[in-house]
């Protein structure tokens, strides 16, 4: 939104309040939710906050309610394909099945530019660095140890006093603000944004990132994300027809394969063989003491 206050009267249509869509639907003002994104500040607030609160709110009742697993994922895919259905609609106020694109400047600078764009993947970079360093030190806080056990034995940490439901909706809430954070700086990289990028699709690729990366470990998803979105790349260009088998194979074959995906069977070799190192080493100093000494 604040991308599209930026045009000004840069448009096909010449408004400098309306963007082009809402001039072709003869809207005569912006709607009241619009108001402030002309400010970048405001808009980035807005990019932390509104997920947040949406999480929040959602998670609250959904975990006050004891709703887990499958069930949990049911309902939070109903509700983006609602929200897909509602943002499709002209007259929600954000361009419709055409979402929002033909954006120029950020913060005075053309998009456009290789400068730019260049400026925004370090960005995306810092910010990626930034959010495994906060997961990182979350997960080895206190607060850390409660969510993993809340994950591996949820009814056992609720009957020694604790409030899993709480620990869930923090974890909820913090990833819907590092999603907000990085829709934001994918938006204005790839030019457009339509409901489109509400379907469930997307989350069920990014369980797959997870999947193949190694679940439960924090470079995981991020090793599984560029390995599958370079598998992607190839087999869109090598087999255009059938690249969505090609990924789903592969998908199947790390599952199958490798079963804690790359990062977990690489941390679980290492484990063992450092297991199996002191093993000997403990064999050995055993064989040690057990030999005779000569001067006894």
């Amino acid at each position: 939104m604040y991308l599209m206050r930026q045009i000004g009267a840069r448009g096909v249509y010449g408004n400098p309040e309306l963007p082009d869509f809402m001039v072709f639907l003869n809207w005569k003002e912006l709607p009241w939710y619009w108001t402030g994104f002309d400010q970048f500040w405001f808009a980035a607030l807005m990019v932390m906050l509104v997920p947040g609160l949406l999480a929040f709110v959602f998670g609250f009742f959904a975990f006050r309610s004891r709703v887990t697993g499958v069930y949990l994922s049911i309902i939070t895919q109903a509700m983006t394909y609602a929200l897909l259905l509602a943002f499709f609609r002209n007259d929600m106020g954000f361009g419709g099945n055409n979402g929002l694109t033909d954006f120029k400047d950020i913060l005075g600078f053309s998009i456009q530019a290789d400068a730019t764009r260049a400026g925004l993947f370090a960005v995306s970079c810092i910010a990626l660095a930034l959010g495994v360093l906060l997961v990182g030190w979350i997960t080895r806080s206190k607060l850390g140890k409660l969510m993993i056990a809340v994950r591996d034995a949820e009814s056992r940490t609720r009957f020694i006093g604790w409030r899993p439901e709480y620990v869930k909706l923090f974890a909820f809430t913090v990833s819907a603000v590092m999603a907000g954070i990085a829709g934001a700086l994918y938006v204005p990289q790839v030019g457009i944004i339509n409901p489109g990028e509400f379907s469930p699709v997307n989350s069920i690729e990014i369980v797959v990132w997870a999947a193949v990366g190694g679940r439960g470990t924090l470079i995981g998803p991020v090793i599984g994300a560029l390995l599958v979105n370079y598998g992607k790349t190839v087999f869109t260009a090598v087999a255009p027809e059938f690249w969505l088998f090609l990924l789903g194979g592969l998908f199947v074959f790390v599952t199958l394969l490798l079963p804690r995906g790359i990062v977990g069977t690489i941390d679980h070799g290492w484990d063992a063989f450092r297991a199996g190192r002191r093993a000997k080493e403990a064999e050995k100093g055993e064989t040690a003491g057990a030999v005779p000494n000569p001067a006894e």
